[in-house]
């Protein structure tokens, strides 16, 4: 539709109180609304920087306490080797006295059971040769006993002489 007699833009009353009615309106927005709005805003980006600062500050905190703890499992890793090559070392040690120990032990068993063997080797001597003597004497007694003649005694002479040089150890 074409409407001829119409100017472009209609300025009217209407308009003129609408434009004033807009002009009021900014000035409660900027007086009431604006500045209150501007401080909430402000409040809540300086909450939320500070939130941001307070997180960077723990972050760095738990870092530190991270490589704190990581030092610390460190040295505690390396207390418990020192003290297990502690523990091994004396265990070596108690080991070889042990070792020692029983080897002294049995060196004194042996001497023991070597100077018991010697006491009875002396005394199986002993009994040995006051046997032979008692069978030298028993075997005279019977060569005076009889009346042999000299080959007969010589020959037992010879025998006994044979069974005795026999019996030496």
């Amino acid at each position: 539709m074409n409407f001829p007699n119409m100017p472009a833009v209609l300025i009217d009353i209407n308009l003129f109180w609408q434009i004033i009615n807009f002009l009021i309106l900014m000035l409660i927005f900027n007086k009431y609304l604006k500045a209150p709005l501007k401080k909430v805003l402000e409040k809540r980006q300086e909450t939320v920087s500070n939130d941001l600062n307070n997180a960077k500050i723990a972050k760095t905190e738990a870092e530190a306490l991270k490589l704190e703890i990581e030092s610390l499992m460190k040295k505690a890793q390396k207390d418990a080797m020192e003290l297990i090559y502690g523990a091994e070392k004396k265990a070596a040690i108690r080991y070889e006295d042990i070792i020692k120990e029983a080897t002294s032990q049995r060196d004194k068993i042996l001497k023991s059971a070597e100077l018991e063997t010697q006491k009875m080797k002396e005394s199986l001597k002993k009994e040995l040769s006051d046997s032979l003597r008692e069978t030298a004497a028993t075997m005279a007694l019977e060569l005076i006993n009889k009346k042999m003649d000299k080959n007969t005694q010589s020959s037992l002479l010879d025998e006994f002489i044979d069974e005795v040089g026999e019996a030496k150890w």
